[in-house]
């Protein structure tokens, strides 16, 4: 009853709005195999970010929100599984000289934990589970359009410029009650319409307004 009462508190904490505390790194983890390590972070304020790095060049970061209930699927799950480890999460050590991988959770009655091991090592179930989970947010992160984090925050306004997809550029010229854009094409004036949840597949960027 302690350890469900327990969970439950972390849970409400972890998951509180982000206005309400710093966001807190839930889990983290980076993989470095010789120069490039890759960091995939589950922030408490739902935000997932993926970077990759070469020596100490930044070659991608994206974040990606995550909506309320997927986010406290993998808070739940991350919990559980933290609450299972045991001393030696590692069922078997192999030794790499230039690979390594570094777990860091938030959760679980050990946190902050830090876990090391080699990609080459095998792992106890509970640590499989966590890995498999980050997995999953990397990969909704590198498949999620690279502009779907800026549409979903963006406000548009009627002369609005864009960049589009393809490289060309529009103007927002009407924004209709359920959200559908109208946008025109500079050079051709073709009109475009897009609607609300396709945004991020038609649209790069907002351009700044110029001075």
């Amino acid at each position: 009853m302690i350890m469900r009462t327990t969970m439950l508190i972390i849970l409400i904490a972890l998951a509180l709005p982000a206005h309400s505390q710093a966001p807190v790194a839930v889990a983290e983890r980076t993989i470095t195999r010789g120069e490039v390590a890759t960091r995939v972070s589950l922030f408490s304020n739902h935000v997932v970010v993926v970077t990759v790095r070469r020596g100490d060049e930044q070659d991608f970061f994206r974040r990606l929100t995550l909506p309320e209930d997927q986010y406290m699927v993998y808070l739940a799950s991350f919990q559980t599984a933290a609450n299972e480890l045991g001393e030696k999460p590692i069922s078997s050590e192999v030794s790499t000289s230039n690979a390594e991988v570094v777990v860091s959770l938030h959760v679980g009655p050990d946190s902050p934990r830090v876990i090391r091991f080699s990609p080459m090592s095998g792992v106890d179930l509970p640590l499989a589970r966590i890995m498999g989970a980050l997995d999953d947010l990397e990969l909704q992160v590198f498949e999620a359009s690279p502009s779907a984090e800026a549409m979903r925050v963006w406000e548009p306004k009627e002369g609005d410029r864009v960049e589009l997809m393809n490289g060309t550029l529009a103007t927002v010229v009407e924004i209709w009650d359920d959200g559908l854009l109208i946008l025109e094409h500079e050079q051709t004036y073709v009109r475009e319409s897009v609607a609300p949840l396709m945004r991020d597949q038609v649209i790069l960027r907002v351009l700044e307004p110029e001075p």
